[in-house]
């Protein structure tokens, strides 16, 4: 589990923008101007030029300048008017279509699979941890987030398990630890939940998964790193090298504790690995607890290393090989049901987007 904070924030959402050009347009009336006669042409050549035929005679009237800007304009009118048209046309029909299929994807849900009035809902914990109320898919997941789904879930009769869809590196002991509250709070009322992981739950991601009745992993998955760190930079040296001096008033010994002003005094660092092994203990007793293990078999195991999911299986920190389907076959055992419906209450929807 990382204790810290995250250093900036995370960008999220499209970088598509649409537009429209009328160039196309405009560079059509200027190919149809450049193509016109000068206006000049009729009548530039010099009198002397005249023939002997044509002498005595009045000089015949020059034809009247052609005007191909006007004329081309108003050649040019029906066509843009159509083009406008035909984009707003365009613009309509896209939008009723997307109309149509977020009407049905909201009907049901976000639904998929085949069965009864049994829903099994997919709860993800993607990206890393923090508590707080992130989107899925930005990259941050957010116990509040996570922890409103899974009570969500818990509390619709509906929903007889939850799988969670965890591919986290991990995050802070609090965002783990709101998770879990809510977690075995599902247990407590009868509704089983299976962890399915992905690419990688460790650290924070696998001590919210140690809560869950089924652990399926594959073989490649990226899974343990029981264990807690934390950090403390000490820049008083830049500081100085740039000539910044700092004055601190303070109520207490240890209240700029960790600035970055300053390296650590020996109380200091004392305190801060207290935090750390108190932290440490928690993870290891809720991880032997989750996993029926003792707190000796999970010790072995706890020095922050990472498991392939073949040493993980070995080792009893997962049940099983499986993909998502795979947890939710054994969620919907461990529930007694037959047949099912997966939802993913999780997912962005055209009204989670409105409201």
């Amino acid at each position: 589990m990382n204790q810290n904070t995250p250093e900036g924030s995370i960008p999220s959402g499209s970088a598509y923008r649409p537009y429209y050009s009328y160039a196309p347009e405009m560079q059509s009336e200027r190919n149809i101007s450049d193509q016109s006669p000068p206006i000049s042409s009729a009548s530039s050549a010099p009198a002397s030029s005249a023939s002997p035929a044509s002498a005595g005679r009045p000089a015949p009237r020059p034809a009247p300048a052609a005007r191909p800007a006007r004329q081309s304009s108003a050649s040019s009118a029906p066509s843009s008017k159509s083009t406008r048209y035909g984009l707003w046309a365009i613009v309509a029909v896209v939008l009723i279509m997307f109309s149509l299929v977020a009407v049905i994807y909201i009907a049901a849900d976000g639904s998929s699979g085949v069965g009864s009035g049994n829903r099994i809902a997919v709860i993800h914990v993607s990206g890393v941890m923090y508590t707080g109320d992130f989107m899925y898919g930005s990259g941050i997941a957010g116990s509040d987030s996570v922890a409103r789904h899974i009570r969500a879930a818990a509390d619709n009769n509906s929903v007889k398990a939850i799988v969670l869809r965890i591919d986290s590196p991990g995050g802070t002991a609090a965002s783990a630890q709101e998770i879990n509250i809510e977690i075995q709070r599902a247990q407590a009322m009868g509704i089983p939940v299976v962890t399915s992981m992905g690419d990688t739950a460790a650290s924070a991601a696998y001590y919210v998964a140690s809560q869950t009745d089924y652990i399926f992993a594959t073989p490649a998955t990226m899974t343990g790193s029981i264990g807690v760190i934390g950090r403390h930079v000490d820049n008083s040296s830049i500081y100085e090298e740039n000539g910044v001096n700092i004055t601190v008033f303070r109520s207490g010994e240890f209240k700029d504790m960790g600035a970055d002003y300053r390296g650590l005094t020996a109380a200091e660092r004392a305190y801060w690995q207290h935090i750390i092994d108190v932290s440490f203990n928690t993870f290891v007793n809720d991880v032997a607890a989750g996993r029926g293990m003792t707190r000796e078999e999970v010790l072995i195991l706890a020095d922050g290393r990472v498991f392939l999911g073949e040493d993980a299986l070995k080792n009893g920190l997962i049940d099983d090989y499986g993909n998502l389907y795979t947890a939710a076959d054994k969620a919907a055992e461990l529930a007694g049901i037959s047949s099912y419906t997966l939802v993913f209450p999780d997912r962005v929807t055209l009204s989670s987007l409105l409201f």
